[in-house]
């Protein structure tokens, strides 16, 4: 039986196709018991596998729900839940949630199913049955001993416990008990705020996490050299280890107390120091230049990154947009491709000790270490070896978190491959620019939504946080539009590109130093993007007609740029070829920034900045309009028209009022009209790129 045949054996649907699950009584235990449900890859080899519906640990990728304490029935019945809710979602046919979300949603179900075994109630079916008021009962112990939900205040997510989303599990009557006794408790049923979007890092505090990377790489690169040459002296000694008649579960025994090989440590002492957590500041120079989430930039492997035509890219797995795994590539610049060429050489280096370990005959390991090595090497994974002096051993590739009583031992030990290791103090200016982006506030869900930092505090840096700072910077600093960032983001929809860009209007000039790469790449394509546009006669604009008719005589005037002058000819280029126009547009237009409703091309000598309200644009001789930006001036006029008419019924004095921001309207409405009427491309001769 496949997974697809379980799930239509476990469950049932209604005419609208609203999902529950088969009584216990009702399936065929013995038939699905052995069926596959999930299956895992670890360099553990008590973690890889098939997953089958009886184990009581499963596995995903970054997340694991246990079962040990559930059985008979009630152990079906949330087993059951879980898989739909994974795989279908509430609807047959449906898509579902991801694995890490059910595992977190579903810690409440177990400990009701818990509660219940407890009182000798087998199944949750049979819970429905029993007296109203036994029943209510056991939801106030559920609350108060299970859940310790009994302060006022607390939140809860009553995720499987509510109507139509819980496959049928509780009875109508059942859940009104439950929303009664909750709301007693003066407990949040759900979330009761509106979420907050993630901060970004701080652009102060940023630098300081990449200068710390540049010092880091630095060092590494001085002595990735001298390593390396020591490290292949210590793996020709592997190679040549004699039998000892031990069989080894670890790299660390192989080398213990063998003096051949321990006279070669010493040389790699030095270079383990630069070396040792690389990967951690190379991870760090992904998410931030890339704008990857998280599980993408972990997957990278050997050769992810590459330079074609000048442009840099880093190769990914995407799994966030769709169900299967799909490899794509993300735009980086020439630092983050140096850093992972770095990491590179460190990662071979250390999967050398692994192969001469198998190859040499002589040294006998166990199964696990043997599956340790070889998954380790098959994955190929670039953050996938953990650091160690004279040991090789391989990861699942994960980031390090910061446990609960980490968090309240600061002075604990912790994962070292974790973004917590770049903790610094907030500034007051890190706060201002916080909370002028309106995001000074240290978590975006859980019970201290909202809460605000204070200078001094430490800042704790997330995956995410890298994902939003990318994006925000893009957009404020106008050097890509939405759907740039789109592409670059893997989106589905611009409608989630807008969340990440949102805040992008409010921008401060601090964090251009660190992206200057991008801004070279994005305004060269933007470029190309407009030189062909010109060659099919689509810009509108003033700026837009007067490289439209260049593409069309081939000529281009040049025009004074100051003074009373301004706008006269005073030189004319030539070009052989439609193509060779293009050529110049691309490299002349270095000085272009990107507005939301068109391109100006004056660079620095335009004094208008973030003009949101474009009427006075729209004649310079140094504004542009491409074919994607007309749907911006379209809304405009529309917004501008609507106004106009709520305006235009209103009696004469009420109108006095809003007179002047009639006045805006207008000038809105009949510059968008300018732009939009002036369509007629230009019929040029010559092939189009």
């Amino acid at each position: 039986m496949k997974i697809i045949d379980l799930i239509e054996h476990i469950s049932q649907s209604d005419e609208t196709g609203l999902l529950t699950i088969k009584p216990f009584t009702e399936v065929d235990y013995d038939r699905i018991k052995s069926v596959v449900v999930y299956k895992t890859e670890s360099v553990n080899s008590k973690r890889h596998g098939d997953i089958t519906f009886c184990d009581d640990m499963w596995r995903g990728l970054n997340a694991s729900v246990n079962f040990t304490t559930l059985s008979g029935a009630v152990k079906y019945e949330v087993k059951s839940v879980f898989l739909l809710a994974n795989y279908n979602g509430i609807f047959e046919g449906g898509s579902g949630i991801k694995f890490s979300s059910v595992c977190n949603q579903i810690k409440p179900l177990i400990r009701f199913g818990e509660l219940i075994q407890e009182y000798n109630v087998d199944s949750i079916a049979k819970f429905n049955l029993l007296p109203s008021l036994v029943k209510r009962n056991h939801f106030i112990n559920f609350f108060k001993d299970k859940l310790v939900l009994d302060n006022a205040g607390s939140s809860f997510n009553p995720k499987f416990f509510e109507e139509n989303v819980n496959y049928g599990l509780f009875s109508e009557d059942t859940l009104v008990i439950f929303r009664e006794e909750l709301a007693k408790l003066n407990i949040f049923y759900g979330r009761q705020e509106k979420p907050k979007s993630y901060p970004i890092v701080p652009s102060g505090l940023l630098k300081k996490v990449i200068a710390e990377c540049e010092m880091k790489f630095a060092s590494a690169r001085e002595i990735i050299n001298e390593w390396e040459a020591a490290n292949d002296n210590y793996v020709r000694a592997i190679h040549n280890a004699i039998d000892t008649g031990i069989r080894y579960s670890n790299a660390s025994s192989i080398v213990n107390k063998r003096s051949e090989i321990n006279t070669l440590v010493e040389p790699l002492r030095l270079g383990f120091k630069a070396l040792n957590n690389l990967k951690l500041h190379v991870l760090l120079y992904i998410l931030t230049y890339t704008g990857m989430r998280k599980e993408e930039a972990l997957s990278c492997v050997i050769g992810c990154s590459s330079k074609h035509d000048g442009k840099y890219y880093v190769e990914a797995v995407l799994t966030k947009t769709d169900e299967t795994k799909k490899t794509m590539k993300w735009v980086a610049n020439q630092d983050t491709h140096e850093a992972i060429a770095l990491l590179e050489r460190y990662v071979k280096a250390m999967h050398k000790r692994a192969i001469a370990i198998l190859e040499n005959p002589k040294i006998k390991i166990t199964d696990e270490f043997d599956h340790q090595l070889r998954h380790g090497l098959n994955m190929n994974f670039l953050f996938g070896v953990i650091d160690n002096l004279t040991s090789i051993k391989f990861s699942d590739a994960h980031l390090g978190a910061r446990s609960s009583a980490q968090a309240k031992e600061p002075d604990g030990k912790e994962p070292k491959f974790s973004l917590h290791k770049f903790e610094y103090a907030l500034t007051a200016k890190d706060l201002d620019q916080l909370e002028s982006l309106g995001c000074n506030y240290k978590s975006v869900r859980g019970h201290n939504l909202g809460e605000k930092y204070v200078e001094g505090e430490i800042f704790h840096i997330t995956p995410h946080m890298l994902r939003h700072n990318f994006a925000w910077f893009i957009i404020a600093n106008r050097l890509g539009e939405l759907d740039d960032i789109k592409h670059q983001f893997k989106h589905l929809a611009s409608s989630m590109t807008m969340v990440y860009a949102s805040r992008g209007y409010e921008s401060p000039d601090e964090m251009i130093g660190l992206f200057e790469d991008f801004e070279e790449l994005l305004v060269n394509n933007i470029a190309q993007n407009i030189a062909t546009e010109a060659a099919e006669g689509t810009l509108t604009g003033e700026a837009g007609k007067r490289l439209n008719n260049g593409a069309k005589s081939l000529i281009f005037n040049v025009t004074a740029s100051n003074g009373s002058d301004t706008g006269r000819t005073v030189k004319q280029i030539h070009f052989k070829s439609l193509d060779a126009y293009k050529v110049f547009l691309a490299e002349n237009l270095k000085n272009i920034r990107g507005l939301p409703h068109g391109y100006c091309t004056a660079g620095p000598a335009c004094k208008l900045k973030n003009v949101g309200l474009p009427s006075g644009c729209v004649y310079c001789p140094s504004y542009l309009v491409t074919e994607q930006q007309r749907v911006h001036w379209q809304a405009m006029k529309n917004f501008a028209d609507e106004k106009l008419g709520f305006y235009n019924q209103l009696p004469p004095e009420k109108q006095s009022e809003y007179s002047l921001m009639a006045e805006s309207w207008r000038d809105t409405s009949n510059a968008a009209d300018v732009i939009l009427t002036d369509k007629s491309p230009l019929k040029v001769e010559g092939v189009v790129a």
